[in-house]
């Protein structure tokens, strides 16, 4: 018995037929698409039409063995879209890592050159030292600011002493020389913390002359 085969040829659905049924309107068995079967020679007559179904091939039996490990997964065929899958989840554990790298970069105290000593009294010694040369900025500041009110009490005093006594008032007078005299003084104290503050200032090592910034 002669056997003719047929593929769909919008589905691809494999069939086998005789010529009994050459030229006849078929609908596929798999999608159902109206088709033609393709003309034969004609002298074989029989009635048989067989669709030819795929047969799964059997499951071969897993075992678990670095050798069937290695087979199972070069028999998966999906490996793009599990990558594809699995590259957000890496660049978020990435940024993670990368995170957590630098905030223990940045929390870590700095650290002494391999081979370098650090002699804690030197250090506490170079904290003094800051701290002084701090306050000895300050306290220039505050000789600033007594200077600058020490020279207008004097502007208002000799603006006022180059008018009559009478026309003023010894009171105004008096009140006038009153806050020259405290601003004078006022300087002098700011003057002598200044002074302390730089002689400490000094004497722990500080090498920048403040006095010449003295108004």
């Amino acid at each position: 018995m002669s056997q003719y085969k047929y593929a769909c040829p919008y589905c691809g659905q494999r069939m086998e037929y005789t010529d009994a049924h050459s030229g006849l309107h078929i609908a596929c068995p798999k999608c159902q698409h109206p088709i033609v079967l393709p003309a034969i020679p004609a002298g074989k007559l029989t009635t048989s039409l067989r669709v030819v179904r795929p047969v799964a091939p059997s499951a071969a039996k897993f075992q678990f063995t670095f050798a069937g490990i290695v087979l199972a997964l070069r028999g998966f065929k999906h490996w793009k879209i599990a990558g594809m899958c699995l590259v957000p989840f890496v660049l978020v554990a990435g940024a993670l890592v990368a995170a957590s790298v630098y905030g223990r970069h940045e929390a870590a105290p700095p650290a002494a050159p391999a081979g370098v000593v650090v002699d804690p009294e030197a250090l506490d010694t170079l904290t003094d030292l800051t701290r002084a040369d701090q306050l000895v900025q300050d306290e220039l500041a505050a000789v600033n600011r007594a200077f600058a009110v020490c020279q207008d009490a004097e502007t208002k005093q000799a603006a006022l002493h180059n008018q009559h006594r009478e026309a003023a008032g010894p009171a105004t007078f008096q009140a006038v020389d009153e806050a020259a005299k405290r601003a004078h003084q006022a300087l002098a104290d700011a003057r002598k913390d200044f002074d302390k503050a730089f002689a400490h200032y000094q004497k722990l090592g500080g090498a920048i002359d403040y006095r010449r910034q003295l108004p």
